[in-house]
């Protein structure tokens, strides 16, 4: 990527960054398609219960307040996704296919947000344990504590602000919507 491209003059920039979303646009359906055709269901959902299992287990362990906040946000998330699934396999099972594969994105939106939120909450508890042993250490060093405040402030904006976002991915899956699948390309 850019290799060869020496000049960094304004238009040849936006022609050359633009040049790559047809790429993007074509890849995050394909890895949709891909993480809701076959790797949820490989090996039995050997992979999605190894994820829930480690998320589960990291949870558990969380000792910071603020991170305990943030994982009783995502909670409902959670299990909107777990109660997502049976019914997304059996739609792909069902003359409802083509809907479902038509809306795949909204799938892999609601799973990737659920894992970012799960790193960001990782990430959150490391920094409240780690101002907890600095404060305990009276070596407080401010960029350190400044460091892990920040960390624990993005979490919380991802879970508070970016998290919620999935809810409307959440019903457009519930309500089997099909506006995109019932688009004829006449009407274009």
């Amino acid at each position: 990527g850019g290799s060869g491209y020496t000049r960094e003059y304004p238009v040849e920039q936006c022609w050359r960054d633009n040049r790559l979303n047809p790429i993007h646009e074509g890849t995050n359906g394909i890895q949709a398609l891909d993480l809701l055709t076959r790797k949820l269901w490989q090996a039995n959902g050997a992979g999605l219960a190894l994820l829930q299992g480690r998320m589960q287990q990291d949870f558990e362990a969380v000792t910071g307040q603020v991170s305990k906040q943030l994982i009783a946000k995502l909670q409902p998330y959670l299990q909107k996704m777990q109660g997502l699934i049976p019914g997304l396999g059996a739609s792909l099972q069902s003359e409802q296919q083509a809907v479902l594969l038509a809306n795949a994105t909204c799938f892999m939106n609601i799973f990737g947000q659920i894992v970012m939120s799960w790193m960001w909450i990782r990430q959150a508890n490391i920094a409240e344990v780690s101002l907890a042993t600095l404060a305990d250490s009276k070596e407080e060093n401010q960029q350190d504590v400044d460091f892990y405040n920040g960390k624990i402030q993005a979490a919380k904006y991802f879970v508070h602000w970016e998290l919620p976002l999935v809810q409307r991915d959440i019903t457009l899956l519930i309500d089997m919507d099909d506006s995109c699948s019932d688009m004829q390309a006449d009407w274009f």
